[in-house]
């Protein structure tokens, strides 16, 4: 009879185990849940670097202006009027203007 009692007994520790304590308890999935979001995440930004580097739009932060440090407006404008000058849109004239008018601007001057 005891044999009988004892395996009883094992029987309930092994399923008490693996139910309530096995694998690190009921609180593991927490982390469980938190590395799967990482790799979720990681492959979902992955994924958009790898199409914007295919599309042309990979500049992003201080390298293509926007966001850059100190409140520093990006140069798009002076490329802007540049551009504008070489097609011959502008004449030397206005384009000296309008970068004194740019400066000014941003070194917070009134413009008019």
């Amino acid at each position: 009879m005891s044999g009988e009692a004892g395996r009883a007994g094992c029987r309930w520790e092994v399923a008490t185990m693996m139910w309530d304590y096995g694998f690190g308890g009921w609180w593991m999935w927490l982390p469980g849940l938190l590395f799967g979001a990482l790799v979720i995440g990681g492959i979902v930004v992955l994924i958009v670097l790898l199409v914007r580097s295919a599309s042309g739009h990979g500049g992003t932060g201080a390298a293509s202006g926007y966001g850059a440090p100190g409140g520093v407006q990006p140069d798009r404008a002076k490329q802007i009027l540049e551009e504008r000058l070489a097609r011959g849109e502008i004449t030397p004239d206005e384009f000296r203007a309008l970068m004194a008018t740019l400066d000014e601007g941003r070194r917070g001057g009134r413009t008019g």
